[in-house]
């Protein structure tokens, strides 16, 4: 018995400190299996590079890990602004879009979301693209667990380009996917949508996400369910999966499973680092790299 209401306060206090109800520390509104039943294509208006000669090297941005709301952070966004400015100064490469790996905001909140919307359409205004029309960069997002704290996911969806969580694109040689792991699982929906659209592809794949596969094998910041982690480590073998990027471990890590590698890129509220995916499709094969940016 006393066990038994050790762990009850423990899961209660815990619940209190990331500034959730109760109810909502055991159980969430809109739980994936109802965000994300498929894996919708963009349109030309949601990836306006369709249609267009897209340049073949590019640079895309990413960050992982911002948690607006969260007052014990360092206020990075002054920095990030100049950095990334005096980047694209000193590169040829053009820097095409932006994706956000989740938690964008901490708590949830509505008032974290309006912080979370102005800093998106700053990264856009400020990053135009003149060889394409000068139209705004894309920002693409996925939804992480912080996001759908104190029923965020709403609101999250509203902010959020391009409002909705589990998504893809095309270029010439990539097939770029972005999964909803907010709940630790991509629910069974989500995933056999994924297998019908990569049964029907021979493209290599990227795909982008909140929760990593491995996480230096750390449980709580894995997906949650073993026999769907080993099911996706399996499909992605299997149908030229060569990268898998995910946030939520802050610290960052790094595994190569021969046929993908496996990115969590380290969090840029925690630690103040952006990352640039540099991407090459002029060869037979796409090559890729990632490179690390400190603010400090």
């Amino acid at each position: 018995m006393r066990i038994r209401y050790f762990l009850f306060c423990i899961l209660f206090f815990s619940s209190m400190s990331c500034s959730l109800g109760v109810q909502q520390a055991f159980w969430r509104p809109h739980p994936v299996d109802a965000r994300s039943t498929e894996v919708a294509k963009l349109n030309a208006v949601e990836f306006p590079f369709i249609g267009s000669p897209m340049s073949l090297k590019y640079d895309c941005l990413i960050l992982a890990d911002i948690h607006f709301g969260n007052k014990r952070h360092p206020a990075w966004q002054k920095l990030f602004f100049a950095s990334l400015k005096q980047y694209r100064e000193t590169h040829s490469t053009p820097m095409l879009f932006c994706i956000i790996l989740g938690d964008v905001a901490h708590h949830g909140f509505a008032a974290e979301y309006e912080t979370v919307k102005a800093f998106e359409q700053r990264i856009a205004e400020e990053n135009r693209l003149p060889a394409y029309g000068d139209i705004p960069m894309p920002v693409y997002n996925v939804v992480g667990n912080h996001d759908l704290y104190n029923s965020g996911w709403k609101l999250w969806q509203q902010t959020c380009y391009p409002h909705k969580s589990s998504y893809y694109f095309e270029t010439k040689k990539l097939e770029w996917y972005f999964l909803d792991t907010a709940s630790g699982t991509l629910g069974r929906p989500q995933f056999y949508n994924l297998k019908e659209k990569f049964r029907d592809s021979s493209k290599t794949k990227f795909i982008f996400t909140h929760y990593p596969l491995y996480s230096n094998g750390i449980v709580y910041f894995s997906l949650s369910n073993p026999r769907e982690r080993a099911e996706l480590i399996s499909l992605f073998a299997q149908t030229h999966v060569k990268l898998y990027c995910s946030g939520h471990y802050h610290p960052g890590a790094y595994y190569d499973y021969a046929g993908f590698q496996e990115y969590t890129v380290k969090s840029f509220g925690s630690f103040g680092k952006y990352h640039i995916l540099h991407v090459d499709e002029s060869g037979e094969e796409p090559a890729f790299s990632i490179e690390t940016i400190s603010l400090l």
